[in-house]
């Protein structure tokens, strides 16, 4: 945790520098932390399944015999960005950090779970940590998928080339391409299948509620539009004349089409440089450059996605602080 920005130290979270989201995959110790509760002390090198009348364990030997693939995503918080709400909702305080590209690599979930029963409708994934919330008593971490989401969904025994660390959710970690990462479940246990609705308190918790864009509701899934800028940072002094800004921008619902930078807090824009794709679920590097008069500049940066999705200028809000995908602006003086 020492490359990371500490936001709470009870459970243990910390952000991803800006500095580092320049679209390139980052390694173990870079990658965001986000905890509902405390880190288990140790996890389960297997997974109780249950599938209707099926049922069996899954061990991470039985996970590192199937074949492997390498799934190049970002990994965001639905919080990343709330304290740029106003006013500022409850949850953890993220500001922008709370977000990180990785590599991931393990078996595809369908092909590990082999044949789910047909009137199954969702997958309860139960990971290890586990807390109190105001019930009666500690409950584990859980979350459910629908079919919709399995063919795209892995569970995860490797990171950034290296065996998944426990503080990432080693040795077995569910995680969905695309989506906000409170569907990653860490530290996986057991796996069921249902035939209606789950309503755990975490599936329950992740909606969108009084949201200015949305109705009301509506269950939190694929990632917005953002992007970020990495260099220069927020209250730097860069030399007049021609400045590169760089950073990346990425989307649960398409490919980053079209990134656009601003020097004048979003009066004119110009059309930045793609100089690294990462595929449908990856971050996208960027850099542009901008020719800066002496004096204070606020630069912004927006995305544009395949779906037609573009980056707000003002920010939503919602009860619980989700998914606000706002533009990112940095001031910086030229002299």
């Amino acid at each position: 945790m020492n490359r990371l920005e500490v936001v709470t130290d009870q459970p243990p979270n910390a952000g991803t520098p800006l500095a580092l989201l320049d679209g390139r995959p980052l390694s173990a110790d870079e990658v965001y932390m986000r905890n509902n509760f405390e880190i288990p002390v140790t996890a389960p090198d297997h997974i109780h399944v249950g599938l209707g009348d099926r049922r069996f364990v899954l061990t991470l030997e039985d996970l590192t015999s199937l074949p492997q693939v390498e799934v190049e995503m970002v990994l965001e918080c639905a919080g990343n960005g709330r304290r740029l709400m106003d006013p500022v909702p409850d949850g953890t305080p993220w500001a922008l950090g709370g977000v990180s590209p990785v590599v991931f690599k393990g078996p595809m979930l369908s092909p590990a779970l082999g044949p789910i029963p047909e009137d199954a409708t969702e997958l309860v994934f139960t990971g290890t940590d586990r807390g109190d919330v105001g019930a009666d008593q500690p409950i584990p971490y859980q979350f459910s998928l629908g079919r919709p989401v399995w063919d795209r969904s892995m569970l995860a025994i490797s990171i950034a080339g290296s065996a998944l660390p426990l503080a990432h959710g080693g040795p077995i970690r569910l995680v969905v391409p695309g989506h906000y990462a409170m569907k990653s479940v860490k530290w996986v246990a057991s796996i069921e299948s249902v035939t209606e609705p789950f309503r755990g308190h975490f599936v329950e918790k992740y909606q969108y509620l009084s949201d200015s864009v949305l109705d009301d509701d509506q269950p939190v899934a694929s990632i917005e539009v953002r992007s970020l800028i990495a260099t220069p940072s927020d209250g730097a002094e860069v030399p007049a004349g021609m400045t590169r800004i760089a950073g990346s921008s990425w989307s649960g619902q398409g490919r980053i089409e079209v990134v656009e930078v601003s020097s004048d807090s979003g009066a004119s824009w110009t059309k930045a440089k793609i100089e690294r794709q990462g595929g449908p679920y990856g971050a996208t590097g960027w850099s542009a450059q901008l020719d800066l008069s002496p004096g204070s500049h606020e630069l912004v940066v927006r995305a544009t996605d395949g779906a037609g999705n573009r980056q707000p200028l003002t920010a939503r809000w919602n009860r619980n602080g989700y998914g606000n995908n706002v533009v990112h602006r940095v001031t910086v003086r030229a002299i």
